[in-house]
């Protein structure tokens, strides 16, 4: 990968991105940036060498101030609420000053997938925010976090898991068949993930609201209709975008398909579909 990318690192400054060079904030404890401000190569650092660290070092303080003010996009809320967890979540809700009957609601629709419930839990809190003239900051999920006393969740949402990345060859830069994405479908090699499955796969949650509204009760009809808007979509569809979204909805089954169709050796199989 380091032959094909000149990767860079950095933290928000003033608004934006300031950003050095990964070689050269592996050698340095801060740098300065263009501002004029001195940052700690510490944090990026991490966000690249420990994305699959479950907890947080005894004098992590969280996320930077800057950070907290800004928004977060879908994919964080993927991210916190996959660290979350379910136990935790109802709490966690109503702290964000959401009500009871919220909760009822969500339960009665997307009672048979938890990540789903937490998902549209977590964007009918976004929408409700910012249509009474509010952001739906970082800052705010971080306030409704220590309130529940798990404020370090929130670090976790720029760790991911980079397993897949080992395979990023340029075969899987190919855009899946017609053939393949009916066969993750009619095999049933896709579970109960409609709203997680459509997140990672980029589609808007409007988007994604049509599939379940236009396929009641038809579940491989709704995955079939999010795969088909993805291949059709403006970014190019790649087998390899398509296998990370599967590994992360944790769909072992459709991804063990995927290696075999696109010959990925048996041996990175157990790196695959754990985790």
């Amino acid at each position: 990968m380091s032959d094909l990318f000149d990767i860079e690192v950095g933290e928000i400054c003033n608004g934006k991105t300031c950003l050095i060079p990964l070689s050269e904030a592996k050698k340095k404890a801060q740098w300065r940036c263009e501002n004029g401000k001195i940052h700690e190569t510490k944090c990026p650092l991490n966000w690249v060498f420990e994305k699959n660290k479950k907890h947080c070092d005894s004098n992590c303080k969280g996320p930077e101030t800057e950070t907290l003010d800004l928004k977060p996009d879908n994919h964080h809320f993927v991210q916190l609420a996959r660290t979350i967890g379910i136990a935790d979540f109802y709490n966690f809700f109503i702290k964000l000053g959401m009500e009871k009957t919220d909760l009822d609601n969500l339960n009665f629709r997307y009672f048979s997938n938890p990540m789903d419930f937490m998902l549209m839990g977590l964007f009918e809190w976004r929408d409700k925010t910012e249509s009474d003239q509010m952001t739906a900051t970082f800052r705010k999920l971080q306030t409704a976090l220590k309130a529940i006393e798990r404020q370090h969740y929130l670090c976790q949402v720029h760790r991911e898991d980079q397993t897949l990345a080992k395979i990023a060859n340029i075969s899987l830069q190919d855009v899946p068949s017609d053939d393949v994405i009916s066969s993750l479908t009619e095999k049933k090699l896709i579970g109960d993930c409609i709203v997680h499955l459509g997140v990672e796969l980029g589609l808007s949650i409007n988007s994604i609201k049509e599939t379940l509204v236009n396929h009641p009760r038809n579940l491989y009809g709704q995955i079939h209709n999010l795969l088909i808007k993805w291949k059709s979509g403006k970014v190019k569809p790649t087998v390899y975008r398509l296998m990370v979204a599967l590994k992360k909805v944790k769909a072992s089954e459709g991804l063990a398909f995927m290696m075999k169709m696109y010959g990925i050796e048996p041996n990175y199989k157990d790196d695959l579909v754990s985790g």
